[in-house]
């Protein structure tokens, strides 16, 4: 087992090129990770210690698997709603020092009211925008300038990122609100989303200063328990991070994600099936169709791993569940872009109530998609 884990150490640092979004349409000459061809809806080493990208883990009992880094204090809330996601604007609205808001995609005016409001009631209300989309792909100018329209402080993300693709919201410094889901008009109604409220204060603090170094365009690493793209953000790699979760499971593993292409995480998931996990894979429909998601599809699909595809509800879930009591929910996608080039925030949750909340929908998911 040391020697396994020792060659975990070997993980070096990527330079990362940019931030985040789903439009991975391309896979960078020379990448052994795959990308996928989806789009938002319209709508770090100490070889003597065992390591996940780059950053230290806890050794396990009788030197087996290490401990995965995760997070105490979150709860999960499940998408679609009819009633969409009131929850969001409440807790918006209910601030009482503080809102810093880090958004791929805003079309949706209740929110805007929300943050111009607060802003007005004399808050710290400060907002950052993804500026750059793929064709199709979404526009934030009309959020961008309503909000200032409101006296918002707003900036657009930085161009260092492919895309900014994080979907964060910390409130009063007490909390951060980590989504799947932008906030567009129809992404609650419509799409699987999951909803992560995180009040571990490490993980806030956190959020904090990834979102002031983002407002402000300077680097940041947090050396803490998120799961962080791009790569340089965080000495727990996220790329190596998702695949020791996979590998930690022992009873079981569930994946749904709108865009699967990564290579190294399909063989994770792969090597699950294969070592008999009771492994179930959904991935949305339509979002099958680029060369490399294709390639991740046809291994999988070779290996006899269950996957399904579903289209509705819109898959735009990033979602990962082991053994019913560890719970991944972040904005990535498992892609090359996501990975490494995006801006991306998510959080591992250690709750079996949460965790079995997620698998149950994805359990939901599978038994309604088809084989793609």
């Amino acid at each position: 087992m040391r020697k396994l884990w020792l060659g975990l150490a070997l993980a070096a640092f990527v330079v990362a090129a940019g931030a985040c979004n789903t439009a991975e349409l391309k896979q960078p000459a020379g990448s052994s990770s795959g990308t996928s061809g989806a789009v938002e809806p319209p709508c770090e080493v100490d070889c003597e210690t065992p390591v996940v990208d780059g950053g230290p883990l806890v050794p396990g009992a009788d030197g087996e698997a290490p401990v995965i880094p995760t997070s105490e204090a979150v709860t999960i809330q499940v998408q679609p709603n009819p009633s969409g996601a009131p929850q969001i604007e409440a807790a918006i609205r209910a601030a009482k020092t503080s809102v810093h808001m880090t958004m791929y995609l805003l079309t949706d005016f209740k929110i805007m009211d929300a943050l111009g409001d607060l802003k007005a009631a004399g808050k710290d209300v400060k907002v950052i925008l993804n500026k750059t989309f793929p064709p199709n792909g979404g526009d934030n100018t009309n959020a961008f300038d309503t909000l200032k329209s409101r006296g918002v402080p707003v900036v657009y993300a930085s161009s260092s990122y492919t895309f900014t693709h994080a979907k964060t919201v910390v409130i009063d410094s007490a909390s951060v609100i980590i989504m799947t889901m932008n906030l567009t008009q129809t992404s609650a109604k419509d799409n699987r989303e999951f909803i992560a409220t995180d009040r571990d204060p490490s993980d806030v603090a956190d959020c904090e200063k990834i979102f002031a170094a983002d407002y402000a365009g300077t680097n940041v690493s947090v050396p803490g328990k998120l799961v962080v793209s791009p790569p340089l953000a965080t000495p727990l790699q996220p790329r190596s991070r998702l695949k020791a979760l996979m590998d930690s499971a022992t009873k079981s593993l569930d994946v749904e994600v709108q865009a699967l292409s990564d290579d190294t995480l399909t063989d994770a998931i792969i090597a699950a099936h294969q070592r008999n996990i009771a492994v179930r894979v959904v991935i949305s429909g339509g979002n099958e169709d680029s060369t490399a998601a294709k390639e991740s599809i046809t291994k999988m699909k070779a290996a006899g791993v269950p996957l399904k595809s579903v289209i509705t509800p819109y898959i735009h879930s990033k979602a990962v569940v082991v053994d019913a009591k560890m719970v991944f929910v972040g904005s990535h996608n498992f892609t090359f872009t996501a990975l490494e080039q995006n801006r991306e925030v998510g959080v591992v949750a250690n709750s079996v109530a949460e965790a079995g909340k997620v698998q149950a929908i994805i359990a939901t998911d599978f038994a309604a998609g088809a084989v793609p």
